[in-house]
C-alpha cells in the first residue's frame, strides 16, 4: 500500500459508525471515502463492512483489521512526527485545546512558564466545549486538549491537573438569596441557565441534581459560563458555574450562593493526550509543566 489513506478512511468509518460520518470527520467527500474503502478492500480481497441505510458495521474481517491498522497509522505518524522534530526541534507550533473556564482561569500561568522557557515555539490554542476539543484530539488537529474529566475511550489518558467546586448562583434579589443554605428541592421551581446536554459539566450537574431526586427545570441552554453569569445577575434563573468563575461576582455581592445542602458539586480539569501517539517536544514540554503544577 502506497499511503495510509485508505486505513485512515477505514478507520474513521469503523470509529463513526458511517460514511458520511467518517466524511465528516475526516473533512473529506462521501464519495471519497467509498473510493478509498473499496480500494482497501480489493487489495485485501475482503469485504469489511456491511452496510445497513446510513450505518456501517465492521465485518468479522473488518473487526479483525481495526487493531492491526491503527498500529500502523500510528506508527507511521509517530516516525513523521520524530523526522519532523530533528528539523524543528528548538520552534515549530504546538496546538492545544482547552474549555472557555480551564483557559481563563486555570492555564494562564502555564502559558506564561511555557512562553517564558519556549519563547521560539508558536503556541496556538483552541477553546471549546471539552467533546468537541477530544473530537479534534482524536482527528490530530491538537495534540493536547485541557478539558473537563471524565473522558471515555480507551484510546485517551488523562491527568487531573485542577479540582474545582461548582456553586449554585441566584440573582442578588431572589427569594432565597437571602439564605446561608438551601435544599436541591428549593430551586425546582426556579428555571436554570445551564450548558448545552452534550457538555460533561451539564452532566456531572444533572447527575448530582438527579441523585437527589430533584430535575431543575431547565429554561436555557448556552454554551458561555461567562454569558451564563450576565443572564443570572439580571434574574432570569439560577445556575451552577465552577466557583472560580463566579467568585469577584459574589464578593461584589452581584450574585448571591447559598450552599446546597446534601449536595457536593465538583468539577475535574485534566490534561488529556491520546495514549501511545507521539508527541512533539513541546507538547511533552507543556505537559510537564501542567503536571508539575
Amino acid at each position: 500500500m502506497n499511503d495510509l489513506a485508505p486505513l485512515r478512511a477505514f478507520l474513521a468509518v469503523a470509529r463513526e459508525g458511517g460514511f458520511s460520518a467518517a466524511a465528516r470527520a475526516l473533512h473529506l467527500t462521501q464519495p471519497t471515502i467509498s473510493m478509498q474503502i473499496r480500494r482497501l478492500e480489493q487489495e485485501l480481497g475482503e469485504r469489511l463492512f456491511e452496510r445497513t441505510g446510513k450505518r456501517a458495521r465492521p465485518t468479522p474481517a473488518g473487526f479483525h483489521l481495526i487493531g492491526r491498522a491503527e498500529e500502523v497509522v500510528r506508527a507511521a505518524e509517530n516516525l513523521a512526527d520524530a523526522a519532523r522534530d530533528l528539523r524543528e526541534v528548538h520552534g515549530g507550533d504546538l496546538q492545544i485545546g482547552t474549555t472557555d473556564v480551564a483557559s481563563i482561569y486555570v492555564l494562564p500561568r502555564a502559558y506564561r512558564t511555557f512562553l517564558g522557557r519556549h519563547p521560539s515555539v508558536n503556541l496556538s490554542v483552541t477553546v471549546d466545549g471539552t467533546l468537541p476539543l477530544l473530537q479534534s484530539l482524536r482527528a490530530g488537529r491538537i495534540e493536547l486538549a485541557v478539558a473537563t474529566l471524565p473522558v471515555s475511550g480507551d484510546d485517551l489518558e488523562s491527568t487531573v491537573v485542577e479540582r474545582d467546586r461548582l456553586l449554585p448562583i441566584l440573582p442578588r434579589r431572589h427569594p432565597l438569596a437571602g439564605r446561608k443554605r438551601i435544599r436541591p428541592e428549593e430551586l425546582a421551581e426556579t428555571p436554570m441557565i445551564t450548558f448545552k446536554e452534550n457538555s460533561v459539566t451539564r452532566r456531572e450537574v444533572d447527575r448530582a441534581f438527579g441523585a437527589a431526586g430533584v430535575r431543575p427545570r431547565v429554561a436555557m441552554e448556552i454554551s458561555s459560563p461567562e454569558a451564563i453569569k450576565k443572564l443570572v445577575e439580571v434574574g432570569l434563573g439560577f445556575a451552577v458555574l465552577p466557583e472560580r468563575s463566579v467568585r469577584a461576582e459574589i464578593h461584589a455581592g452581584r450574585l448571591a450562593s447559598p450552599v446546597l445542602t446534601g449536595l457536593r458539586l465538583e468539577r475535574r480539569i485534566g490534561v488529556i493526550r491520546p495514549r501511545g501517539r507521539y508527541l512533539s517536544p513541546a507538547a511533552r514540554a507543556f505537559l510537564s509543566i501542567l503536571e508539575s503544577d
